[in-house]
């Protein structure tokens, strides 16, 4: 009996691995297309016309510009790309949420989503509380918290829609680097 229990976790832990494989590859190789990058405009155009406002108007943010120089600025587009965009984009969305190749209705995927959602909202707290002390006062933020679910929103919507791995994490990585050389986030996050 023990055995046959071992043996059903080996094949629902094979094709977990399956599934994840096939997550990734899919995402991965997806190219944007055109309509994707209509989609990144679209969605960052939302984000901006309900997040600026928001922001600004709270006192979470001011128009402020970074004061780095061209090298750093440079380095900090990277860093962001890397992380938190490519890295939190294959987690939270590519691993996590179903690819638009699997069989899956849109409530199921919604059902699917939405505590996703919430895990990728609820990390930023938990974030700042152990591995981004400096962090903690924004992190923790109602406003930023808000504004962090409508990115982890749109970032699902640009999953699901393109299927591909780089559409979210070019928006995730826009938003972010906006925040930080243009809307005082730097500033915010290393006072």
């Amino acid at each position: 009996m023990g055995h046959k229990v071992c043996r059903s976790c080996q094949l629902r832990f094979g094709t977990l691995l399956t599934l994840l494989r096939h997550r990734l590859v899919k995402a991965a190789t997806t190219r944007p297309t055109i309509q994707d990058g209509v989609l990144i405009a679209q969605l960052l155009g939302i984000y901006g016309l309900v997040a600026i406002p928001i922001a600004l108007t709270s006192g979470l943010t001011t128009v402020e510009l970074a004061d780095l120089t061209w090298t750093k600025r440079g380095l900090l587009l990277i860093r962001v790309w890397l992380f938190p965009a490519f890295i939190e984009e294959g987690v939270w969305r590519v691993l996590l949420l179903p690819h638009k190749t699997e069989r899956i209705s849109d409530r199921r995927r919604w059902l699917i989503g939405l505590p996703v959602l919430v895990l990728f909202v609820s990390m930023h707290p938990l974030n700042g509380v152990t591995l981004y002390t400096s962090a903690f006062g924004i992190f923790t933020n109602p406003v930023f918290l808000c504004l962090t679910t409508l990115l982890g929103l749109i970032c699902m919507i640009a999953y699901w829609r393109s299927g591909s791995w780089w559409v979210p994490t070019i928006v995730h990585w826009a938003i972010v680097v906006v925040w930080l050389l243009g809307f005082g986030g730097y500033g915010q996050l290393h006072n």
